[in-house]
């Protein structure tokens, strides 16, 4: 055999090998596909669209929200105004001129409440997006943070105006907007209701004690915080990021470069591009994705503070590739995941807020019930009120409380997992992340 023959043999067992480690690799990626498909998660656009449950008009209280939400205005006067505006809140009692600032904004969107009330009742959600076509952040999840901000601000001020039932009512509509978003298939929206749960959680601690609601409303109240805490809906947002992962990783070489661009510096863009498409490493690379999207998708199923190990553990691994040469040919999946690890960490912090919602509802009832006085330990709250210690999700121990004679705070140690005390940054904005998670009580 002459050489050239020899080259000839060997280019051709090398593309021969090249060919069905692509295969291989191809089929690979397309099992893991299927694995999460049989577990009834999308992984296309059209199946997306699907998975997000159709309502129907009459039943559908995404549209009173979104209505509500377009009436909302900006604030008239905002260096006076919390919440929607820049003002810290006032201690109480407030500054009456300030209250009546306040209540002229409430009478100036009047149409937020009279929309809100045409939803009352209706069982299903879902805003109007084609997630077929969908891309990026919909333009209605601004609109409702600005309408949950406008919320708090009206449950604050019907406090400091002496209408208990209503300032509860609005922390119920508040919660009411978080639900409305649990079904949403995009990790995003998941995002912003947590941040809704944590303005409810504020409105509640920050406004509630202002006013002389009864027994009857903390208890309502803490009904539908502790309904609130049994959602887990980071398997909508999950779905979602299965659904774009895929798009990424489908997308023709040409598009790829620019992606590539942002990847392994060294490389030349288009000849990189190319060989990552030919040479089999893209399958490798949706493969590795989907995998670390599925145990994302596993730590979720555990309680905290396990689900939080796991998840980290699943960043950790998307970190080692991360750090190796070329980023191991994973350079999709590294700019696809690079959050993951923190994934969980807001779903810990809305179920850290829940718990102490439910647990203030709980000594309020219980002030109300034994002559104005706080029981001493949590542990007098079970199982007459609350029906057992609630866990932090941080660490696992049961939430810290400590309190004197007219003040009592409850707190979660937070994703530092050290005890401050129950000590948090003071700000205008309970969705801000704080050191300890928790509200401090003064009556």
């Amino acid at each position: 055999m002459t050489t050239r023959h020899r080259w000839t043999t060997a280019a051709a067992l090398v593309m021969g090998a090249l060919v069905i480690g692509r295969l291989a690799l191809g089929r690979s990626a397309d099992s893991a596909l299927a694995r999460l498909h049989a577990q009834g998660l999308p992984t296309n656009p059209d199946e997306l669209d699907h998975w997000y449950p159709f309502v129907e008009p009459v039943d559908n209280q995404a549209t009173a929200i979104l209505a509500a939400a377009t009436a909302c205005q900006n604030p008239r006067d905002p260096a006076h105004t919390p919440y929607t505006g820049i003002l810290e809140i006032p201690p109480y009692p407030a500054d009456p001129q300030l209250v009546a600032r306040w209540q002229a904004e409430l009478t100036h969107n009047a149409a937020v409440f009279s929309a809100l009330a045409a939803g009352s009742g209706r069982s299903g959600s879902r805003y109007p997006i084609d997630l077929r076509t969908e891309r990026g952040a919909p333009a209605h999840l601004a609109r409702l943070k600005n309408l949950a901000q406008f919320l708090a601000l009206a449950s604050l001020t019907e406090a400091e105006s002496g209408h208990p039932a209503e300032a509860a009512r609005h922390v119920e509509e508040l919660l009411g907007l978080a639900r409305s978003l649990e079904t949403e298939p995009l990790m995003i929206s998941q995002l912003i209701r947590c941040i809704i749960v944590r303005i409810a959680c504020g409105a509640v601690a920050t406004s509630l004690p202002r006013t002389a609601v009864d027994e009857a409303g903390w208890k309502t109240l803490q009904e539908a915080f502790t309904a609130a805490t049994t959602h887990n809906t980071v398997r909508s947002g999950l779905a979602g990021e299965i659904v774009q992962s895929t798009i990424a990783f489908a997308a023709p070489p040409g598009d790829l470069a620019d992606l590539y661009a942002k990847g392994p510096a060294g490389l030349g863009v288009k000849a990189g591009a190319l060989f990552y498409v030919a040479s089999g490493l893209r399958a490798a690379d949706q493969r590795f994705c989907l995998d670390r999207l599925a145990e994302s998708l596993d730590a979720s199923t555990h309680p905290f503070p396990e689900a939080l190990r796991l998840s980290r553990s699943v960043g950790e691994r998307v970190e080692q590739e991360g750090a190796r040469p070329a980023r191991g040919g994973k350079f999709v999946s590294w700019l696809l995941l690079q959050s993951l690890q923190h994934i969980l960490q807001p779903q810990a912090e809305s179920a850290a807020s829940l718990r102490v919602a439910v647990v203030e509802c709980a000594i309020e009832r219980h002030r109300l019930t034994h002559s104005n006085q706080l029981p001493e330990t949590l542990a007098d709250l079970v199982p007459a009120l609350i029906p057992a210690m609630p866990i932090d999700p941080f660490d696992g121990q049961p939430l810290r409380y400590r309190h004197t004679n007219d003040t009592y705070v409850v707190y979660s140690v937070g994703p530092d997992r050290r005890d401050d005390g129950g000590e948090s940054r003071p700000t205008s904005n309970p969705a801000t992340p704080t050191d300890d998670i928790g509200f401090r009580i003064v009556r």
